[in-house]
C-alpha cells in the first residue's frame, strides 16, 4: 500500500534465530545512523560477537558502501584495549534484497558512559573514575590520531565501560583518515549535535582537533552531569556551539583547576586555540595526577577521594607543583587572601589600562524569562561599570550595544573586534529559591581566567544581586570603591526583589528590537515591575523605551503617546539617573523637540561624562536639525573622553560617510585600524569609503584583510558586489555563493547572488530560484517586523525580478512613505521602478537618492541602472545637483 514502509525492505527484519554465514544472530543491541548491531554467535570460533549491518536506505548508495568498508578497513587497522577490536568484513546473498555487508567486531558486556553518567541523579561520578575513563578515552583516541585514523563522533554513548571499569571506544563509523577520502559530502553536518565542533556545524574541514572538542565535552560531561550545549531544537544548539561559551566547569563544582583547565581549552571555538594533538590532554592529566599509563596495564596510583556530590560541593581539590615556591605562595595567601593557586599557574595580572568587555551571561537550564533576565543582567551591569568610567581613567568598557550588534559572545573575538584585554563572562542559575551568579574575568589576549565569583542570593533580596556584583567585578579588578562609586550604585534601586527583577527582565526582552513578541514581553515586564513599586523610575524609563520600539514597528501614535508619558514620569521621580535622561532624550528626538532632546543629553552627561548612548544621541540631534558642525564636534567630544578607544573614531567616521565625506571618512577608519590592528571591521568599512571613490583595487585590498581576520559573511559578500560592478559576474556569484556557506539565512545575500546570477553568462536560469528564496526569508523576517522599511525596499526589488509587478510598485511606495528621507531607500526604490519599466519614477528617486548623499559612483556601477544612466533627465539632475554643491 502506498505511504506505509515495506519492513521486509528492513535490514533485520526477522533475523533474530536466523543463521547468517557462520554467525548465529540472538538479539539485536541498537541501532545508529550508519548501521544496525546484533549480538551474534560465531559458531565457527564459538565466541561472542558483534556484527553491523548497513541500513537499506544507505546500502542501495555506492558512496555508502564504500563509506562503511572503509570504516572497517580504518578500525580494523587499530590494535589499542580502549578501542572496539574488529575481526572482519563479511557478505553474504540475501534472497530478498540481494548481497548485503556487515562488520564482525568485539563483542562488549558493559554500560555506555552515558548511561553511568545519568544513572545516579544529583550525584557525579567519583574524580578518579573520572580520570581513569579520561585517561583511556585520550590513549584510544592518541592512538587512532598517529595512524591518521579522525572518529568525527566521539560521544558518551560512544563509549562503553566493562565491568572491570575498561574504556572502548566504538562506532567509526564517521571516522575519516587523513590519507584516504572523506565520503562525506562538503558542506553538510556530521556527529552528534550535542558534541559537534564548532567546525562540524559549520560543515568546515574537520581534523583530529574536532575529537579533541568532542572529548572535551564528554570531559565536561563527566565532571557536571550534562553536556554544556543543551537546547531544545538542534539549530539552537549549533548557535549555541558556534557562538556561545559554555558555563565553566566550577559553576557547578569544585574540581582540581587542572581539569576546569583542560575543559577549557578543548572547548575554545577556534581550534588554533585548543589542543593541537590529543597526547597533550593526556601528558597534563598523567602529569598531574601521577598517572601510569592505562594501556599497559598500570592504574591511577593517587587515587583521589570519592565522595558525594554534596560534599565535594563544598571543597575544591587542588595541587602546587612548584616545589620550592610552595612556602612563599602560602605566606602571600596569607597576608593578601587573593587567589594565588590561580596567579601561580597562570602568572596572571590586572593590566594598569583595562579595557572590558561584559559578554552575554550564560542561563543554566532556565526558561525564557530567565534568559532574558541573564540578558538583562549583562546590560545592567556594563551601564553601571560604564558609569564608574569617570573615576578610572584607565578603564573603559565596550558598550551593550557594540557587544549585540557585533553578536560577539566569547572573550577571544571580543579582543580581535574591540581590542581589549579583559572580558567578563559568567552564568545564572536557579536552584530552588536561590540564584547563583558566577562571574568570570578573563585575560581576553591569552584566554586565561585571572579570576572568578560566585555570588549566591536568595530570592527575598533579590535586588541587592547587581551592586553585589558590580563591588565583586570591581574587587577582581583591583578598584577602590569610594564614597563616590557607592552612591552610584545606589542611584536608582528599588527595595522591592521583584520589581527588580522585572525591570531586568523588561531591559533583556528590549535587547531583541525587530521581534514585537519580545517588545510586548518587555512592556509586560516593566508593568510588573511598576505594581510592584510604583516609585521606581527606571522601570518607568523602561516602559517608555519598550512604547517607543513598539512604535517603531507599528507606527501607532498611541504608543509614542505612552513613551512621552512614562519618560516624563521617570524624570520626575528621579531626574539624576543618566538612563532616565537618554530614554528621554530619544523620545524626544523622534518626536522633533530637538531642544529638549539637547538638554536631556547634556544632563545625561554631566552625571555620566563619558556616556557613548549620549553622545551619540546628542549628535543625532543636532544632525537631525541640520545642525552638522554641532554634530561633528560632539563626535570629536567623545573621542576627546577616551582617544584609545576606536569606537568613537568608528561613530565619526560612520557619520563622515553617511554625509558622502568619505576622505574624512577614511582618516578615521585608518585610526581604528592603528588602534586594533586586529579589527576587521575597520579594515572592512576602509573598504567601503574606497568602493564609493571608485577605487576597486585599494577596496578589494581592504575586504581581503578584513576577511583574513575574520570570515564573515559580510564581507565576502562586500567582494562579491566588488566582482560584480566590474562587471565579473560568475566570480561575484561565487563569492556570494561562499558567504552563504558561513550564513545561509540573510536574504540580502540571497538577492545579491540572484542579481550576480541574473547577469553571469549561462547563469541566468538559477536567478529566479535565489530570488525566491530570497522572498521567503525576508517574508518570514516581516512577520517579525512588518514595518521595517530596508526590508520592505529590498523585498520590492526581489519581487521585481520575479515578474511581480503590482506588489513590487505597491512595496517601493511603502518603504518611502515609512522612511522618506533615507538615501539608501530611495535608490532601491529608483531601482525597482526601473525594472517595471517606469523610468521617470525611477530618475525622480534616484536623483533625491543622490541629493541626500547616495553615491554617484555607485549607481553608475550598476549594471540594470546602464540606460538610465545614459538619459538626458538623469545626467541633467546630476548636474544640477553638482551646481548646487559648487
Amino acid at each position: 500500500m502506498v505511504g506505509l514502509f515495506d519492513l521486509k525492505n528492513k535490514p533485520g527484519f526477522g533475523m533474530i534465530g536466523e543463521k547468517i554465514l557462520h554467525y548465529k544472530i540472538s538479539e539485536k543491541l541498537g541501532a545508529g545512523g550508519m548501521g544496525i548491531v546484533y549480538k551474534a554467535e560465531d559458531t565457527k570460533l564459538k565466541r561472542e560477537v558483534a556484527i553491523k549491518f548497513l541500513p537499506h536506505h544507505i546500502a542501495n548508495s555506492e558512496a555508502e558502501l564504500k563509506r562503511f568498508e572503509f570504516e572497517a578497513q580504518a578500525a580494523a587497522a587499530l590494535n589499542h584495549p580502549s578501542i572496539t577490536t574488529i575481526h572482519s568484513i563479511e557478505e553474504y546473498e540475501d534472497p530478498r534484497k540481494g548481497k548485503e555487508m556487515f562488520i564482525v567486531m568485539e563483542y562488549i558486556e558493559g554500560k555506555e558512559l552515558k548511561e553511568i553518567v545519568a544513572e545516579k541523579p544529583g550525584e557525579l561520578l567519583p574524580i578518579d573514575k573520572i580520570v581513569n575513563y579520561a585517561v583511556q578515552i585520550a590513549e584510544g583516541l592518541a592512538a587512532a590520531h598517529e595512524k591518521g585514523i579522525i572518529h568525527r563522533d566521539i560521544k558518551s554513548s560512544n563509549i562503553m565501560i566493562t565491568g572491570k571499569d575498561q574504556v572502548k571506544i566504538m562506532d567509526f563509523g564517521l571516522a575519516k583518515s587523513s590519507a584516504g577520502f572523506n565520503f562525506t559530502k562538503a558542506g553538510s553536518t556530521v556527529g552528534t549535535v550535542s558534541y559537534m565542533s564548532p567546525e562540524q556545524a559549520l560543515g568546515r574541514h574537520a581534523d583530529a582537533r574536532s575529537d579533541i572538542w568532542s572529548f572535551g565535552i564528554v570531559l565536561y560531561e563527566m565532571l557536571t552531569g550534562h553536556v554544556p550545549f543543551e537546547g531544545d531544537y538542534e539549530q539552537s544548539i549549533i548557535y549555541s556551539i558556534i557562538n556561545i561559551d559554555p558555563a565553566p566547569v566550577s559553576s557547578v563544582i569544585k574540581y582540581p583547576p587542572l581539569l576546569e583547565h583542560i575543559v577549557a581549552k578543548c572547548l575554545q571555538k577556534d581550534p588554533a586555540n585548543r589542543y593541537q594533538n590529543i597526547s597533550e590532554v593526556l601528558s597534563e592529566i598523567q602529569n598531574y595526577f601521577d598517572i601510569g599509563s592505562t594501556a599497559s596495564g598500570n592504574r591511577i596510583k593517587k587515587q583521589l577521594s570519592s565522595v558525594s556530590f554534596e560534599t565535594r560541593k563544598k571543597i575544591k581539590v587542588s595541587k602546587i607543583i612548584y616545589g620550592i615556591i610552595l612556602l612563599a605562595v602560602i605566606s602571600i595567601a596569607v597576608l593578601t587572601g587573593r587567589h594565588f593557586i590561580e596567579s601561580l599557574f597562570n602568572s596572571k595580572h590586572i593590566e594598569q589600562e583595562q579595557h572590558l568587555a561584559v559578554l552575554p551571561l550564560v542561563d543554566i537550564g532556565g526558561n525564557a524569562s530567565n534568559k532574558a533576565f541573564c540578558s538583562g543582567l549583562m546590560e545592567t551591569l556594563t551601564s553601571k561599570l560604564t558609569e564608574l568610567q569617570q573615576f578610572h581613567n584607565n578603564l573603559w568598557v565596550i558598550p551593550v550595544s557594540e557587544i549585540l550588534h557585533n553578536k560577539v559572545t566569547n572573550p577571544g573575538d571580543a579582543y580581535k573586534l574591540f581590542g581589549i584585554n579583559l572580558a567578563v563572562t559568567g552564568s545564572l542559575q536557579r536552584i530552588g529559591k536561590n540564584f547563583r551568579l558566577t562571574l568570570n574575568l578573563i585575560n581576553a589576549e591569552n584566554l586565561r581566567q585571572i579570576n572568578s565569583s560566585v555570588i549566591d542570593v536568595n530570592e527575598k533580596d533579590f535586588n541587592i544581586l547587581q551592586n553585589k556584583s558590580v563591588i565583586s567585578l570591581l574587587e577582581m579588578l583591583n578598584l577602590e570603591l569610594n564614597p563616590k562609586l557607592s552612591g552610584i550604585l545606589e542611584i536608582g534601586n528599588t527595595n522591592v526583589p521583584e520589581a527588580y527583577e522585572y525591570y531586568v527582565q523588561g531591559r533583556g526582552y528590549l535587547q531583541n528590537k525587530k521581534n514585537i513578541n519580545d517588545i510586548e514581553s518587555a512592556v509586560n515586564s516593566f508593568l510588573f515591575a511598576i505594581r510592584k513599586d510604583s516609585l521606581y523610575a527606571l522601570a518607568h524609563s523602561g516602559l517608555a523605551q519598550a512604547y517607543w520600539e513598539k512604535y517603531e514597528l507599528v507606527k501607532n501614535n498611541k504608543w509614542a503617546h505612552d513613551a512621552v508619558k512614562e519618560s516624563e514620569r521617570a524624570y520626575a521621580l528621579n531626574k539624576n539617573i543618566a538612563y532616565v535622561n537618554i530614554i528621554l532624550g530619544n523620545i524626544h528626538d523622534g518626536t522633533g523637540k530637538y531642544r529638549e532632546a539637547v538638554n536631556d543629553y547634556n544632563r545625561a552627561l554631566n552625571i555620566d561624562p563619558v556616556s557613548y548612548e549620549a553622545y551619540q544621541g546628542l549628535a543625532n540631534t543636532y544632525e537631525n536639525q541640520g545642525l552638522m558642525q554641532e554634530a561633528e564636534s560632539t563626535f570629536k567630544r567623545a573621542i576627546n573622553m577616551q582617544p584609545d578607544n576606536w569606537i568613537g573614531y568608528n561613530s565619526l567616521g560612520v557619520y563622515y560617510y553617511k554625509h558622502s565625506l568619505y576622505d574624512d571618512a577614511i582618516s578615521q577608519f585608518r585610526k581604528v585600524i592603528e588602534l586594533n590592528p586586529k579589527n576587521y571591521l575597520g579594515y572592512s568599512n576602509l573598504g567601503g569609503m574606497y568602493y564609493f571613490q571608485n577605487k576597486l583595487k585599494e577596496a578589494s585590498e581592504m575586504f581581503e584583510k578584513a576577511f583574513k581576520i575574520k570570515q564573515s559573511y559580510t564581507v565576502a559578500s562586500n567582494l562579491g558586489t566588488l566582482y560584480y560592478i566590474q562587471g565579473k559576474y560568475n566570480e561575484s556569484a561565487a563569492k556570494y555563493e561562499e558567504a552563504l556557506q558561513i550564513n545561509d539565512q540573510d536574504y540580502t545575500i540571497w538577492g545579491n547572488l540572484g542579481a550576480a546570477y541574473y547577469w553571469a553568462p549561462g547563469e541566468r536560469g538559477k536567478a529566479k530560484d535565489a530570488y525566491l528564496h530570497a522572498i521567503k526569508l525576508a517574508e518570514e523576517a516581516r512577520k517579525v517586523n512588518p514595518m521595517d522599511p530596508d526590508l520592505i525596499s529590498a523585498l520590492a526589488g526581489y519581487y521585481s525580478m520575479v515578474g511581480e509587478k503590482a506588489k513590487a510598485a505597491e512595496l517601493a511606495d511603502r518603504s518611502l512613505k515609512l522612511s522618506p528621507h533615507d538615501a539608501e531607500i530611495m535608490f532601491r526604490a529608483g531601482c525597482t521602478y526601473e525594472q517595471l519599466g517606469d523610468r521617470k519614477k525611477a530618475i525622480e528617486w534616484i536623483i533625491n537618492s543622490i541629493k541626500n548623499g547616495y553615491s554617484i559612483t555607485d549607481v553608475g556601477n550598476q549594471p540594470d541602472l546602464k540606460k538610465l544612466v545614459a538619459d538626458d533627465r538623469y545626467k541633467e539632475g546630476v548636474l544640477k545637483i553638482k551646481k548646487n554643491v559648487k
